[in-house]
């Protein structure tokens, strides 16, 4: 008996994920034609479909065609491939190309192009709608003016499925014709092949040394070539390293920064800010080059938030409603105090914290007077070699002693800043700093020019004010006296300033500048990281609130004001018109702001974040007596906070910790 046996021979499909096939160039002259290449190996038997119907948002329209390319073989990825429309009738008016597995009902879109822009509503029979699955400048391609033919026009292109695909969905890349392209770019397209993944991240994420201005993180090794450390600032990292993109430090990945990358376990993040929420993930990788493979999945996260303050006790025995109050809070600042060499404020101030990480292992440093961004490659040099000099605050010819580089105060990092020497410092020169009213120049936020009442100033741009009246406030206390030199504020007007042929130095537009631009975090630690190689603090950024108690033209001592006994109906009020504390603190959910005032008073309570960004701007109506206000802090990130209350009687200042 002659038994006939049927042999049924089942391909193995390879599956495809959008972007795993692109289209490198398309004819809708007569004959229709696409030229495609694989980024992915293909199974003998793979079937790719390709249509002109549209998408509608939820369907393939009915009315054109569909042909079907299989596979008759392997197929290396990179193999320039050629579909022969028969079935689609591409339009020379619009149309589109849709690759896709599976059937026309529920399709696996694969690849998208369009001639014409994709539209948002009803499509057309040239027009369709871009699938949800498909990312623009990933899977897809859509061009801004219709031509009926095109190609890709790089003829070699080497690198790693990411940047393929993105190269390949530029429209820049590519070059359109209403004339039919008879012979198509000879293409060579090199995919990389990745490492393999290692099998785990590391483990053991630990925080040590946590100031307001740097901390150490380390963390155990496992078997890998090397580790990739980002961190992101108040907000987790919302994205993973790509594989096949080698990053260095500074890198931007999603909202976070690459801090280091290769073998190291442990680093120093220098730069933080007071009272900041600080989030680190560490990924494993293998590979270099073009075929780094990073494992995404569980990667070594951890969380902190830098210290609010490095104050500590440095005030303890300072009682700021003591006659001797001026000067014990000159010995406090005057003692211990470490000279820290001029020409090494590049290797302190801004390698340790002045200036940040970008892109390509790069740093950038800031005009605190301009704004002016520099962007270089480490070391950091000064001028003439970069457009940046060191600037003296209270200016060098404004000081008493005639300070050569050698001497404390022309040391003293308290007062000194990285500006532009040709259009910031040399503009602001020996000028008073002051509110332009008429400008005479200005270089981005600097400005030059008069005041209201026609005194020649210079203005910094709005978040250099407070810093730099404080700066110069504390040069006047920290100096007066010392080996009988006079730095007063009244000195420097009648005499310094008169001698200069310059115009005075406006002492109630430093203080307004110091009430309205508050110590934010950066200038806090920016305090503490001076404090930690210098032995001494600016107290005005502690304390704001002690400007209250000195008249700072003659730097005399301002008395409290004196308790005077209550009637029946008034209330007791010490120190101040008005009295504000906040409380819980540091607070999670709901706070509480209590205000106390001994007479009706118009007041404005204003909350900035560490970043200077105002988070609460409000009107208050002060009524006599005591009243207290809830704060609902519960969407406000984690870190340090500063309440400041504006009114006729005199501003407050507090710090309030959110959890």
């Amino acid at each position: 008996m002659l038994v006939l046996v049927a042999q049924v021979v089942a391909y193995a499909q390879t599956t495809l994920s959008a972007g795993d096939v692109v289209v490198l160039g398309y004819n809708y002259d007569n004959p229709d034609q696409v030229k495609f290449v694989p980024l992915v190996d293909l199974a003998s038997g793979t079937v790719i479909k390709f249509t002109d119907n549209g998408w509608t948002g939820s369907a393939l329209s009915t009315t054109e065609g569909t042909d079907t390319w299989t596979a008759s073989s392997a197929v290396a990825k990179g193999t320039i491939l050629t579909l022969n429309a028969t079935s689609m009738a591409l339009g020379t008016s619009g149309d589109q190309v849709f690759a896709y597995q599976g059937n026309a009902t529920s399709p696996t879109f694969v690849f998208g192009l369009t001639t014409r822009p994709w539209v948002t509503g009803s499509i057309s029979a040239s027009t369709s709608r871009k699938p949800a699955s498909l990312t623009a400048g990933v899977s897809c391609i859509a061009f801004a003016t219709e031509r009926d033919n095109g190609q890709y026009n790089v003829l070699s292109t080497t690198g790693n499925m990411a940047s393929i695909q993105s190269a390949v969905c530029n429209t820049s890349n590519w070059s359109l014709t209403d004339s039919r392209i008879n012979t198509f770019n000879n293409w060579s397209i090199s995919i990389n092949s990745f490492a393999n993944e290692p099998a785990a991240n590391p483990i053991n994420l630990s925080f040590s040394a946590i100031t307001s201005y740097s901390y150490q993180v380390g963390f155990s090794a496992v078997t890998a070539d090397g580790f990739l450390m980002i961190r992101s600032r108040n907000g987790a990292p919302s994205a993973e390293p790509l594989d096949g993109v080698v990053y260095q430090r500074g890198d931007q990945i999603g909202n976070a920064k690459v801090i280091t990358t290769g073998l190291t376990t442990s680093f120093n993040v220098v730069g933080t800010r007071a009272g900041e929420a600080n989030y680190v993930q560490v990924f494993a990788y293998n590979g270099s080059g073009a075929n780094i493979n990073y494992r995404q999945v569980g990667p070594l996260s951890g969380n902190l938030i830098t210290s609010a303050t490095g104050e500590g006790n440095y005030y303890a025995a300072i009682d700021p409603a003591s006659s001797s109050f001026i000067s014990d809070l000159q010995n406090r600042i005057r003692t211990p105090y470490t000279k820290v060499n001029y020409d090494q404020y590049d290797e302190t101030m801004m390698t340790n914290y002045a200036v940040s990480d970008t892109t390509g292992n790069q740093r950038v440093a800031k005009c605190v007077y301009s704004g002016q961004v520099y962007t270089y490659t480490a070391p950091f040099a000064w001028y003439t070699a970069t457009p940046f000099s060191r600037e003296h605050t209270w200016c060098v010819s404004w000081t008493p002693t005639n300070a050569t580089s050698s001497a404390f105060e022309y040391c003293d990092q308290h007062h000194l800043y990285p500006v532009n020497q040709t259009n910031a410092n040399a503009v602001r020169s020996n000028h008073p700093l002051g509110d332009v009213a008429t400008v005479i120049s200005s270089y981005l936020d600097g400005q030059y020019g008069y005041d209201v009442n026609g005194n020649v100033v210079y203005e910094p741009r709005d978040a250099q004010k407070g810093d730099a009246a404080r700066a110069i406030l504390y040069m006047s206390l920290r100096y007066n006296g010392v080996n009988g030199f006079d730095w007063t504020l009244d000195y420097l007007n009648n005499v310094t300033l008169l001698a200069l042929g310059e115009d005075p130095q406006d002492i109630a537009t430093l203080l307004a500048w110091h009430q309205q631009d508050a110590p934010d975090g950066y200038e806090i630690a920016r305090n503490d990281y001076i404090a930690s190689i210098q032995g001494n603090r600016n107290p005005f950024i502690d304390h704001p609130e002690w400007t209250q108690r000195i008249a700072f033209g003659d730097l005399s001592y301002v008395p409290m004001p004196a308790i005077v006994a209550p009637a029946d109906d008034v209330t007791l009020i010490v120190d101040q018109a008005v009295r504000m504390d906040v409380y819980p603190n540091p607070v999670s959910e709901i706070g509480v702001i209590a205000l106390e005032s001994s007479s009706d008073v118009d007041a404005q309570l204003v909350i900035y974040d560490l970043r200077g960004r105002v988070v609460m701007d409000q009107k208050v109506i002060l009524a006599e007596g005591r009243q207290v206000m809830e704060v609902n802090t519960a969407a406000w990130q984690s870190g340090l906070y500063i309440v400041h209350l504006l009114h006729p009687q005199g501003n407050q200042t507090i710090k309030w910790m959110i959890e």
